[in-house]
Parts: C-alpha cells; structure tokens; sequence
C-alpha cells in the first residue's frame, strides 16, 4: 500500500531557520521518515513544497500532489500537521478536503490519522483546515502591525533595497536599514540631473532627456538596473518618484488588489494615494529641490487617462507575449501608416508588426481550432462511453483491494511461522508484481477517461464558444468589447519576429493558447 510524504516550509519556519534552529525541511523529513518507518508505512515518494505559497495555485507540488490523489495513487499522505496542506481561503480549503475523500486518501500525522471515510474524521479533518486558516491571519495582521510600527520608526522592511543603495542590519537593534552604494548612487544623480536639467553637450549646453531617452542612454553605456535586466522608460519613472531617495520611506504605495475576472482571480497592484510617508533612518541621495523638481515635470507630462469606449484602444491588449523577453506587446499608433504593435524593451530584437495583420491571423487561426476539430471528433466513432471506462476502473480497483488482502495475508503468514523467508520473498515478489500491473493498466485507463472527457469538453463548451466568439468579433460595438471575447477563448499568444523591412510585413509567428485547461491536444498556432 503506498505512501507518500508532503512536506511544506511556514514562514513561522523561516524565522526559526534565522534564529539557528535548522533547516525544516530536512527536520520534518527525518521525523516524518521515522514515522513512517515506525508505523510500517511503505513510503515511496517525498514532496517537498521550498515555496511557502498562500494559495494551491502557488504551490507547484501540492497541485502535483492532489493530481496524483485524484488518481487514487496514493494510500495515504503523510504530513507534519494538517495545516501543512493548506492555510488558504475557503476555495483551496473545500478543494483539499473534496480530493482526498471522493479519492478516500487517508491523511496521516504523527498524531492522528484522518481517514475521509470517517464522518467524524472528515468533519474534524476540515475544523483543523478553518482553524489554521484564522491562525494564518492572525499571524499576518501581526506580521503587517510590526512591519508598520518599523517604517514608522525608520526602518527598512522591504527585501529588496532601492538602486542606489544596500540593505544592511542595524547595530545593537532588531531591523534593518539602507546604506548608500557609491558608484550606484552617483547613477541615480545622473538620472535626476538629465531629467531636471539635462546632459552636457559638446557645446557646453544641456539637454534635457525625458524618460525614454535616460533608459536609452544607460543601456548604451551597459549599466545594469536593480532588477538585472535592461533599463526600461517605467523603471526611470518609478525612480524619479521614488521619496527613498531623499531619505523618506513610503509603504501601502501599490498594495496588492484581488478581483475576479472572467471566473478567474486577477492580482493587481494599484498605486495608492492614501500610503504612509515617514523618514528614514537612511542617508539622502537626491535634495529635495532637485526631487520636487522631478516631480513636478512628471506631472506636467503626464497623460491623462483616457475614458469611456476608448480606454483600450487595442483589441489584443494583454494577450500577446514577447517571445523573446517575456513582456506584454503594446500598441503604437502612427499618424502615417496603421498602429504597430510593438516590444517596449529598449534591447529586444523582436521586431514589430502591423496590429491589424497580427489580429488578422489570431482570427484565422480561431477559425482553424473550429474547423479542424469540429471536423475530427463529429468524424471520431471510437470515443468510449464514459460509464463503460467508469467500470472497468471499478473493476481494477476491486481487483487491487483483492490483491492488497492477498499482501496483507502475505505479511501474516509470515509473522506467524507459516511462511518462512524464501516462501514470502517468492509471494510478497509476485504479489507486488500484479498490484503494480494492475496500476499501470488504472493509469493508462485514466489517460482514456481524461481523453474522453476533453473530447466531450472540445465538442460541448470549447467548439460553441469559439464560433460565438469568431460569429460576434466582427459586429462587436467597441475595442474593449473584442478584447474581452478573445479572452473568452484565449490564455495568451506568443509572438515572434525575426526580420523586419517592407515586403516581410507577415514574417511573423505566433502561438495561440486557449483559455481552457488541461486540452493538451488542442493546436496552438
């Protein structure tokens, strides 16, 4: 009967880890290991989740994990505690426990077995789920309170220091602060002076340079930004608005904002105009004329939001990927010839298109998906029915629970002297030998189920929403009306340009993904 571990980083561990106290992972693995090994558990594979994700969409291997419970692989999962397996909201919560009891997956702490068949169990199984859920909260108001009552004191609290400067721990204090870094600190005065007043000329005059031009500028002479990467129009603007730098600390600027879109969570971080300013405990880099300065050109240069039908002006907006940097394309207009749709990376190489001929081919290959695959599975007479697949799983369930008897019966004989080694070894041998075949024939029956579902997917939900989407595009009343069709049906598109020049307008490649999960067999371009 198989097993398997979970093991999962708290923050509450990476706190202890600071303090001396060991790696917990390692730790947790040891006693779990010993637990097992004690409680005669066959463990045969181990997951250990290094992110301390909120949610199970943050946590690679525990949606790996619950995939394989699903399958009914899994006996039983092995944890420290049952908050180990989720501290996230009721969602997250209600999909853990649904998993494991429709897969009657036992759930095994060192202290106490949680088995779903149990009604007491399940209900005491969930209470531990809630509970630790307002024990997750508790701790963060805490967390946010201290981190408050720090900025108010002076204090850096970020992870991330700004260019410019350094983390560095406080002396005979708890808390950490910013010390600046000369050679970078002189580039961050060279930004505002360009801005502010200009770059000197051959001829002795300046010339002021917006943000554009600075990212430009520090590209040529190979600098590299905080974040490693190029320097970007947006990374100078951040900057030159940045109170860091004249030795004030800001927090709740962009905290993180949650709504749902389309059925799915969207994580945003607008700016806030109600955050708390404080100064630090730092040294200035930027006087305060020079930062107003700053400032006040921004404002004068800012454009101004642009409202109603027309906040989008791009029917792709947010969908296509730069291929070769990861960024978001955006649209450029042109007063002379149709809007671009371009890679805002100063560096990258991939070239821009027309936006009405990548639009154009998306909406062909739209066409395609529904063509093609209305064609295959109405064409298809070999789709198995679902309740014939649903039974033969039963049966190679039931013909592993015989097998599992077999092996418990196995064990027995041999603990009381009716078997001796050789005779067990040859049985136990055998007996593994069919449960594992029996698996193998369960899995690759599964692959029939799964298949046989995204077929009935494609033909019921995907096919209609695509010729609703690709029948309404052209009559919609507005770009942000299009926009939110090819949402409907598309995740994201790659997109790729080698050449650039006339005559090689349509040299390019994109890659289309659809908005639905797990469809493997659906093309993409």
């Amino acid at each position: 009967m198989p097993y398997c571990i979970y093991l999962r980083k708290s923050r509450a561990d990476t706190e202890a880890e600071q303090r001396g106290e060991g790696e917990t992972l390692a730790r947790h693995e040891k006693a779990l290991t010993s637990f097992a090994k004690q409680s005669e558990l066959e463990v045969t594979a181990i997951y250990r989740e290094i992110i301390s994700g909120e949610t199970i969409a943050a946590r690679p291997q525990m949606q790996k994990l619950l995939s394989e419970v699903s399958q009914g692989l899994w006996d039983g999962v092995i944890v420290m505690d049952v908050d180990r397996l989720a501290r996230g909201n009721s969602i997250d919560q209600g999909i853990i426990s649904q998993t494991f009891l429709y897969a009657n997956t036992k759930i095994i702490t060192p202290t106490k077995t949680y088995d779903p068949a149990n009604e007491f169990d399940e209900e005491y199984f969930e209470f531990g789920l809630f509970m630790s859920r307002r024990e997750y909260k508790a701790i963060n108001r805490r967390l946010q309170r201290g981190r408050t009552a720090s900025i108010r004191e002076g204090k850096y609290v970020s992870n991330k220091p700004p260019y410019g400067y350094e983390r560095v721990r406080l002396k005979n204090n708890k808390g950490f602060t910013l010390a600046i870094v000369p050679e970078k600190a002189e580039i961050v005065r060279n930004i505002f002076q360009w801005y502010t007043q200009g770059i000197r000329q051959s001829d002795g005059t300046y010339k002021r340079l917006g943000t554009s031009l600075i990212a430009r500028e520090l590209n040529s002479r190979h600098l590299i930004s905080s974040q490693g990467n190029v320097w970007t129009a947006q990374t100078i603007r951040d900057m030159l608005i940045n109170p860091t730098y004249i030795g004030k600390l800001r927090w709740n600027w962009r905290p993180m904002k949650k709504r749902m879109v389309n059925g799915q969570v969207i994580t945003e971080r607008p700016r806030n105009n109600d955050l708390l300013l404080t100064d630090g405990m730092h040294e200035s880099i930027i006087d305060e004329i020079t930062f107003r300065t700053a400032g006040e050109l921004m404002a004068k240069n800012k454009k101004r939001p642009v409202r109603g039908d027309q906040a989008v002006q791009n029917p792709l907006s947010g969908l296509v990927i730069c291929q070769k940097c990861g960024r978001t394309m955006q649209r450029r207009p042109d007063t002379k010839n149709p809007a671009l749709l371009i890679c805002a990376a100063p560096t990258c190489d991939n070239h821009a298109s027309y936006l009405h001929l990548v639009e154009q081919r998306i909406l062909e290959t739209v066409s395609h998906w529904s063509e093609g695959y209305l064609l295959k599975y109405h064409s298809e007479t070999n789709l198995a029915d679902a309740s014939i697949l649903q039974a033969e799983m039963t049966a190679l369930q039931k013909t592993e629970e015989k097998l599992n008897r077999q092996l418990s019966k196995v064990f027995e004989a041999f603990e009381t002297g009716i078997y001796d080694a050789a005779a067990f070894q040859t049985r136990h041998s055998v007996l593994k030998e069919q449960i594992e075949e029996i698996r193998q024939k369960q899995q690759n029956l599964q692959q029939s189920v799964d298949k046989n579902t995204e077929s009935q997917m494609i033909l019921s939900q995907l096919i209609p929403k695509i010729q609703s989407v690709a029948s309404s595009y052209s009559q919609a009343a507005s770009i942000q009306e299009k926009n939110n069709l090819l949402r409907e049906i598309i995740h994201h598109i790659d997109y790729l340009k080698e050449v650039k020049g006339h005559g090689h307008e349509e040299e390019f490649i994109i890659i289309v993904h659809p908005n639905l999960p797990r469809l493997s067999s659906l093309p993409t371009t």
